[in-house]
Order: C-alpha cells, then structure tokens, then sequence
C-alpha cells in the first residue's frame, strides 16, 4: 500500500514521442495555426512561398511579427512566451508549432531579446536528437520553412487561399496578395456586442457552412435559429473580435470548449436577432416565441394581424402551400375545417353567397374567413376571433322525411342549412344547395359519399362532379398504384356517373359514363374526316364509317 497522501497532475516525458501524432499534420492544419502565431505576434502580413520540386515541395511562412523570444519554450509542448496581455486574451496553448512535427523544419526569428536559428530534422520532434540554436542575421519577425510532399496542381494555393479567406491580416502567396473576405458579407444586419460581430442573415442558413469566424479559423457551430410563422427564418454567423474566454479545444481547433462563454454567446445571438426582427416593418413570430423576444426587448412589437386567407383543402391535396397572408378586415372569423367533405361543403356554401372571392361571406352576415394559425393562439388579437367550426347540417323537406331516405347515400331536400359554432359558442347558419358528409366507405369511392343536393339547385353534372372530386378523391401513392392521371381519369369517370345520375336520372348516367369510355378508349381510332356510327345491343350490333357531311361538325 502506498503512503503517499497528495498528488498533482504531470506531464509524462514519454509523451513527446507521440508529438507527432497530436495534430494530422495537414496543410491547413500547419496554415491555420502558423498564421494564428503570426497575428498574435503582432504581424501586420504574412508571406507564403512553395518552391515546387520533384521529391518534395519547400513551403516558408514569414511575418513581420514581434519574433520568438524563447526557442526553447517554442519547443515545448504546452508552453510559450507570449506576453501577458496576449495570454490573457486568448489563452494560447503552445502547441500550434507542433503542427509541423515530423516535418524537416527550419525556424528563423528576431525579436527583441534575441535572433536564431532552428534546424529541426524530422525525428528530432520526438525529442530523439539534439537541434542546435543557430545565430541569424534577419530583419525582425519569424520565417518557418518545412518540406512538405509534393502537391497536385493548384491543392497548395487552394489550401494557402483558404487559410487567408476571413484571416484579418492580409497574405501574400508567391508575392501575389491573397484575396480575403467578411465572414459576414451578405448578412441582413452586423451588430457589434461584447467581443463579437453578429450577422443575421434572412433566409440563409445550412448545416453545412461554418458559423464562427475565430480570427481566420472557420468552424461549424449550433447557433440560435428564430423562424417566424410561414414568414422569414432568421440565423446567425459570428465573428470573434475580443472575447478571452471564449477558447477552442485543443489541439484541433475544431470547436467550442464547452465552458460558460458558448452559452453566454447563444444568448447574445438570440438576443441580437430578435433586436433585428423588432426594427423590422411587421413580423410574424410564434406568441412563444413574441414572449421570449418580449424577455429581451421591452416593448417588443406582437406579431402583424395577418392570417392565410381560407380556402378548401382537397381530398387529394397530400401537400399544399400556405394561402397567402391578408390583412385583417372588420367581422374577421377563423374558419378551421376538419376533413376535405368539411372544407368542400363550406367553400361550396361561400361561393353561393358571394361569386367573387371564395374565402368571403356575402349576405346580411358578411365576413372574411381566414385559416387558423395554433402558433398564435395566445395573442389577444388572435384570440379574439371567432374561431368557427362546422357542428352539423340540416335538411329541410317540404313534405316530409322518412327514416330510410335520411340514411340514403343521396338526399334532395328542399332546402340545406350548415350549422357552425365558435369558440364562444356563437351560432352562424350557412344556406346552402349542397352538402358531402363523409361516412366508413366513402373515401375514395364516389359510390359511396353521402350527398345532398337541393332540388332547386343551379349545379350543373359537370359541376358537381368536380366537387365530388376534390372532396373524396385521394390517389394511391403505392409502388404498385396506377399513375396519378390513370387513378383521376378512372375517378372522374365514376364522379361524373354519379353527378348525372343524381341530376338526371340513371339513363343519363349510363350514357354520360358510355360517353366518357368511348372517349377515352375508341374515339382516337376514328379517322379525321369519318364519323362512326354504331348500333348495339345484347343481341345485335352495326357499325359503320361514313364521310363527314359538308357543314356538319364532326
């Protein structure tokens, strides 16, 4: 059993042989972390030369910089010189210089105290060989010089004009200046708070493209998204200005240390984007979402009085876009249908009353209906309105109903009523001529739909075919389903049979579905210019091609 009573935590000498594996030893690892040292050594360039050779490619890294004060914490793991100010603002971690281990190295420097010269051989990282400090009569600042393997054409500048894209120093390669860029061009605001410049952007996020800009190294990380009902989706870009304790974990740079900065930092953004939404002319963010700005900025705007106009959802409709966005009128109402059968017997009872705009209610009950929108329920204005819903319909006869004809598929009463209700329990009866209600079997049989139609009115077979259509038919999706225009010329055979037959009789239908058939399958074989004509019958047929009389239709 041991006796010792504390411990402290150490390093391993044996560690440095594994030096080389710390970071993948990439170009843009070696780019990124090199130019990082030349920013935080006060450099006001940085140069890149490659000499392309056959066996290898000679990269050198120069800047103007305050130099290297200590080559041997340069070649210390986890330790540097940097000075106070510098260590207080970005915690380096002095590793960054390792990118290059296992690299044949040599490191040229001048800075205030002192001027060397470092060749490191590649096994000379692992501590396996001496290096010998060199003296060096060079102008103030650091040249690192490394041989790298050979690169396909264009790879090394690509990787070189990456590293200088959002690095704020500018960079030369070759003696040709690099072009760089604002990590937050394009954005729709830039507010600059706490160390950061935030971008919103409107309209422009992906998953794929990086949001954090730490002084030229770029990453991907999880910022606030704010996105307003069917309106604008709002995220962020950010860039780092001064922020010391926000820190990445090493040693690859690759993202955020999890300390309090990140979450402090989220805050900021969800901050600053509903800072954005506010100066703008309306919005229509959640009311969850209107509390969580209203926490932020006192005063916040509520969302603008706007709701989708209604129409009809249709039975074959697996996807619609939103109605557009209206603003409210006096006697607005939400109408929230339930099913296509709802919607298409309410659209039906609002075209009669007003022929000219279909989400309208004209008559001495005028209104405008809107669709419903859950994400605002908890705004005063939005709660406000009466939020109809259909409860039922009634049918009126004029000389009586039996038991039997109420439960038929088909009804002629003499007059329809749809009866709704709100929220508050407020009643509003619609006259109609025609109601659909589904029932077990109706989906996707027009056979089957429950269909009332009053005997005055004005629809037409062609009419109430197309509303038996959008009411019931729904097409198979299935691998193995018929195609879209198959399974809708095949319903709107059957719709059409039924229509007819409701409005003129089953002699009627059955020529209106010969009709359709004969068009569909044998009209295209009738010569142009000739006219078939045919006889049939269960016992006998005739069939013959005539010319087309002159003056006659064809």
């Amino acid at each position: 059993m041991t006796n010792i009573t504390t411990l402290r935590t150490r390093v391993s000498p044996e560690a440095i042989s594994k030096v080389t594996r710390i970071f993948n030893g990439t170009l843009d690892d070696i780019f990124n972390e090199l130019f990082q040292n030349a920013r935080r050594a006060g450099a006001t360039r940085v140069d890149v030369t490659a000499e392309h050779m056959a066996d290898a490619c000679l990269i050198t890294i120069s800047d103007d910089g305050a130099g290297i004060a200590d080559p041997e914490a340069l070649l210390s793991l986890g330790q540097s010189d940097w000075p106070e100010e510098c260590r207080t603002r970005e915690d380096p971690a002095g590793m960054g210089f390792f990118s290059l281990a296992g690299l044949d190295t040599v490191v040229s420097s001048r800075s205030a105290s002192c001027a060397f010269s470092l060749a490191i051989a590649g096994d000379a990282w692992t501590g396996e060989a001496d290096i010998d400090v060199l003296p060096w009569d060079g102008a103030p600042g650091t040249a690192i010089a490394f041989r790298f393997e050979p690169q396909p054409d264009g790879k090394l500048e690509r990787c070189v004009e990456a590293a200088a894209r959002f690095f704020p120093l500018p960079v030369t390669y070759n003696t040709k200046e690099l072009t760089r860029a604002d990590f937050l061009a394009d954005a729709h605001n830039v507010i600059e708070r706490d160390g950061f410049r935030i971008g919103v952007f409107r309209d422009r996020h992906s998953p794929h493209v990086a949001t954090l800009n730490f002084h030229g190294v770029t990453l991907k990380h999880n910022f606030p998204i704010v996105k307003e009902v069917h309106h604008t989706q709002w995220s962020v870009k950010v860039d780092v200005i001064d922020a010391p304790d926000l820190v990445l974990v090493l040693p690859a740079r690759k993202e955020i240390y999890r300390n309090a900065a990140p979450d402090r930092l989220v805050a900021l953004c969800r901050d600053t984007i509903y800072a954005v939404i506010r100066d703008e002319p309306f919005h229509r963010l959640s009311f969850e979402n209107w509390l969580e700005a209203s926490l932020h900025h006192d005063d916040f705007p509520q969302a603008a009085q706007q709701l989708p106009l209604w129409y009809p959802t249709l039975a074959r409709e697996s996807y619609r876009e939103v109605p557009q966005f209206a603003d409210l009128e006096q006697g607005a109402a939400i109408y929230d249908d339930t099913d296509s059968f709802d919607a298409v017997t309410f659209g039906r009872a609002l075209r009669r009353s007003n022929a000219d705009e279909l989400h309208r209610l004209g008559g001495i009950h005028r209104r405008a209906f809107y669709e419903p929108i859950t994400n605002f329920i908890g705004y005063p204005w939005y709660d406000a309105l009466s939020a109809f819903v259909r409860i039922g319909e009634r049918f009126t006869f004029h000389d009586g109903i039996s038991a039997d004809e109420a439960s038929t598929v088909t009804m002629r009463p003499d007059a329809i009523t749809i009866e709704l209700a709100d929220q508050y329990d407020r009643r509003l009866d619609l006259e109609t001529d025609f109601a659909i209600m589904e029932d077990a079997d109706s989906w996707n049989d027009p056979d089957c739909a429950r269909i009332a139609l009053t005997r005055t009115t004005s629809l037409g077979p062609d009419d109430l075919t197309d509303l038996i259509i959008d009411a019931v038919f729904s097409p198979s999706d299935d691998s193995d389903a018929d195609s879209y225009d198959t399974q809708e010329t095949r319903f709107r055979h059957d719709a059409a049979v039924r229509a007819h037959s409701i409005l003129e009789g089953e002699d009627a239908a059955i020529l209106a579905g010969i009709r359709m058939a004969f068009a569909d399958r044998v009209a295209w074989r009738i010569p142009h210019g000739r006219t078939l004509r045919l006889s049939w019958s269960s016992t006998a047929s005739d069939l013959s091609l005539d010319l087309v009389q002159e003056g006659s239709a064809q």
